[in-house]
């Protein structure tokens, strides 16, 4: 059964409907064969479907959380390619496979990340974990010389914090989580929500950095 296949026959079971509910009389047979992996339905019945099962599209499909859990599991080799395995093969997922088989095989090589700080992050986060302290240090700093994202600076600056535990340098330790410390106390929750995207724009970046705020409201409220 595939992805799609898997959500759409959970979601179903989990709304206690039957196939004729779903898709009608006519249709059944049609939604049974995509339940199980044998036929691939139209944008239409989808949209159909998702009103029906009170879903959405991007549930139903779940590509987007399924390269999240991908992600989430980058040191964990098996679990992060059972993700992978679920979703098309794209230059993202290659990368993301070769980075994990190397959070585990010492004769793989870590791979260079693209210029982009979310994966730059993954890929010093594989590096810390071989031991390589030197070279996770040197990634985190240069990411932080020219990304001015607040939500990555937050991640780099905590990582930075551990590797320099980890390498000794109680100084250089205590520059870093003073300047992470500053950075959080700058985020402001209700400037966060006013100026939050709309839907076409939005990022899982900008909600993360949401969560962050509420987070901290909540912790010194």
């Amino acid at each position: 059964m595939n992805l799609l296949g898997s959500r759409l026959r959970q979601r179903r079971r989990q709304m206690r409907l039957n196939q004729r509910d779903v898709a009608g009389e006519n249709s059944a047979s049609f939604l049974s064969k995509v339940e199980n992996g044998v036929a691939f339905p139209s944008f239409k019945n989808l949209r159909d479907w998702s009103q029906v099962l009170d879903t959405t599209l991007g549930d139903l499909l779940g590509d987007h959380l399924v390269l999240e859990a991908a992600k989430q599991t980058i040191l964990f080799t098996d679990k992060c390619h059972g993700y992978l395995d679920l979703l098309p093969e794209t230059k993202t997922t290659n990368f993301l496979r070769e980075l994990s088989t190397s959070a585990t095989s010492l004769s793989t090589p870590v791979p260079e990340p693209p210029a982009d700080p979310e994966f730059q992050y993954l890929t010093a986060k594989v590096l810390r974990q071989r031991g390589l302290l030197e070279e996770a240090k040197a990634l985190v700093l240069t990411v932080l010389a020219s990304c001015q994202v607040s939500l990555w600076r937050i991640y780099h600056l905590s990582l930075l914090c551990q590797i320099h535990s980890e390498l000794s340098e109680p100084l250089e330790q205590s520059l870093a989580e003073d300047e992470l410390k500053n950075l959080l106390a700058s985020l402001d929750q209700h400037d966060l929500l006013r100026t939050l995207p709309d839907g076409k724009a939005l990022t899982k970046g900008d909600l993360d950095l949401l969560r962050i705020s509420q987070g901290l409201s909540s912790l010194y409220s």
